[in-house]
């Protein structure tokens, strides 16, 4: 990977603390945050960080190596035993550069979490936004839960395993973000419900956190070489959820 080479001295804060100078946006702040992919989408300052790329300087690559140096030591040594230095020395990069997209090292938390919540919810919508019926949009919602903890699965496993040591308003927005995610799930089986099609004396909420809970798992157990890929895996659960949900 080409190395970025200084143009001005690195005078970086010291480990997690975040640096002085206009502070990034923060959650709910009115500016937002740019979106993609969850790790797409770049910092959203416009001022020179100081570090170019032999080809250039590409802030989207800076903050995708960095983001890939996370997910990598977050899933594997855990959240507080990752230092700020050990994320930037593999990503080959420098605290200037970190500071330039992220506050600290939780806000690099929260945003590989936010990333992540965000493309879930708009794949979700565009389910729920298509002329089927619940059973068929349920099938479709279970498949994406799957498809994402084998696409992502460094990302959920963060998610389950170390959004505990996020504080205040970023906590409050993976979880109101995670609660939208879970109103969708609800809202179809609910439909489904009315419709007849699923029995009554079931709980939408139940059902819901059943299925976040079989399709979470997965990230512990899942094998992407194994004998069965994701779809065959996600075709399986929905029988067995659909087994107990449909009147006929």
């Amino acid at each position: 990977m080409a190395e970025e080479t200084a143009v001005a001295a690195d005078e970086s804060p010291s480990e997690d603390e975040s640096p002085g100078g206009p502070a990034e946006q923060s959650p709910g702040g009115p500016a937002g945050e740019a979106r993609g992919g969850p790790e797409e989408a770049a910092g959203s300052r416009t001022e020179d960080p100081g570090w170019r790329w032999s080809g250039g300087y590409d802030p989207q690559r800076t903050r995708r190596e960095i983001v890939d140096s996370a997910l990598y030591l977050f899933e594997r040594e855990g959240f507080d035993r990752t230092t700020l230095k050990e994320i930037v020395v593999r990503a080959n990069l420098t605290k200037g550069a970190f500071y330039h997209h992220f506050q600290s090292k939780e806000d690099l938390l929260w945003k590989i979490q936010n990333d992540y919540l965000d493309t879930q919810i708009e794949s979700a919508r565009a389910i729920i936004d298509e002329d089927s019926d619940p059973v068929e949009q349920l099938r479709a919602l279970i498949g994406l839960s799957l498809a994402g903890v084998a696409t992502y699965r460094a990302h959920v496993a963060i998610f389950y395993q170390e959004r505990r040591h996020l504080t205040g308003d970023r906590l409050l927005s993976v979880g109101e973000k995670r609660d939208t995610l879970e109103t969708i799930f609800r809202e179809v089986v609910q439909r489904g419900i009315d419709a007849g099609a699923f029995r009554r004396e079931m709980s939408d909420r139940i059902i819901t956190f059943g299925i976040f809970g079989m399709c979470a798992s997965a990230f512990q157990w899942f094998n992407p070489e194994g004998s069965l890929g994701i779809d065959e895996v996600a075709e399986q659960f929905c029988e067995l959820i659909l087994m107990g949900l449909l009147t006929e």
